[in-house]
């Protein structure tokens, strides 16, 4: 004998599902499936819908902040920059201020052999600039001298300023 086996609950629900298809199709509806849209397409009225990134993207556009945010990208990965047009100045050179209207980048280097160095690899570490951070649009160097940087911290309420000598009298 041909046993029919039990139909478990998915089974049940295919089954179901065929049925109800079949019955509508004697019932003359239709049977596609509605093509779904794939991309977002805008819509006349300006409420498309937006990724996170894009909409962030066209309020810092709207603000004005464009700008702001390319001078603090250029600052933040000036050492990814510089290890990729100069690996050999890695560590030797500190980007100091980016100002975004002119588009020049102020470096310091450790020392003046450095400091001539990166004179000599100028349009390279432009282009790198500009390459590695969209939207950047650095255009000119500007070399400081070594030492430019103030590098001792300011004094606290804890380490007050190192004293100055007092004025010897006159013999």
């Amino acid at each position: 004998m041909n046993a029919v086996p039990e139909l478990s609950g998915v089974d049940l629900a295919r089954q179901a599902l065929l049925a109800a298809r079949e019955a509508a199709k004697k019932n003359g509806a239709q049977t596609k499936k509605p093509k779904q849209r794939t991309g977002a397409a805008p819509r006349r009225d300006g409420r498309e819908p937006l990724g996170l990134g894009a909409a962030i993207g066209m309020m810092m556009l709207e603000r004005d902040l464009v700008a702001l945010a390319a001078s603090g990208s250029v600052l933040a990965q000036f050492d990814d920059i510089l290890a990729v047009a100069a690996p050999e100045l890695t560590g030797h050179v500190q980007a100091v201020k980016f100002d975004a209207d002119t588009g020049r980048l102020d470096v310091a280097p450790d020392a003046p052999a450095y400091g001539t160095k990166v004179r000599w690899i100028g349009p390279k570490l432009i282009a790198t600039a500009n390459e590695q951070t969209p939207g950047a649009n650095v255009r000119a160097l500007h070399v400081l001298p070594p030492g430019a940087i103030n590098t001792t911290p300011p004094p606290t309420a804890d380490r007050p300023a190192p004293a100055r000598p007092q004025p010897r009298p006159g013999r």
